[in-house]
């Protein structure tokens, strides 16, 4: 059983969490189910990550090319962006994960999935992987209590929020 390491020093980044979390809630999508394709996926900022197929993959929820290029150059969000820009990387995928939630009708897993690889057994394998992520993260409490303690970041607004903790999505209050 792979051991729960968390994906980057949470110490050091709470902004690109708060990111997580304020694309979760822009696009009314899962944030668990975001935590774990982010600590599945672990990309970079600084470099793309090449594949097997010769695509590559942009930041840290590792966002391709091939796949996404012209939906990013019609919403003219340039790829250097995708990759250097965290925040922006998380809301790309929080927005990709959406798109594939409604094809999935709101399967978790099945979105899970789609945001890897349409084709098997490429999908089943990284839906496994991605649920080890899962459960490691929901045996976390630490963590989990300080992710939900982190401020959100709502780009339709362009500030920061707190969330009022156990008030649900309608209580924020700006900084």
């Amino acid at each position: 059983m792979d051991a729960y390491i968390a994906p980057v020093d949470t110490s050091s980044e709470p902004a690109f969490y708060s990111c997580i979390k304020g694309a979760s809630e822009y696009y009314k999508v899962p944030s668990m189910a975001l935590l774990a394709i982010y600590a599945q996926e672990r990309g970079s900022s600084v470099r793309t990550s090449g594949n097997a197929n010769r695509t590559q993959d942009y930041g840290r929820f590792q966002i391709n090319d091939a796949s996404w290029k012209q939906y990013l150059a019609e919403h003219r969000i340039p790829l250097s962006r995708v990759l250097k820009d965290n925040c922006l990387n998380a809301y790309v995928g929080a927005n990709i994960f959406k798109l594939r939630y409604l094809t999935c009708k709101s399967d978790v897993w099945c979105a899970i999935g789609l945001y890897h690889s349409a084709n098997e057994p490429y999908r089943s394998t990284y839906v496994g992987n991605v649920y080890k992520k899962y459960q490691a993260i929901q045996r976390d409490t630490e963590f989990l209590n300080w992710f939900r303690s982190l401020a959100l970041y709502d780009a339709s607004k362009g500030r920061w929020e707190y969330l009022i903790a156990g008030a649900g999505h309608a209580a924020t209050t700006s900084r």
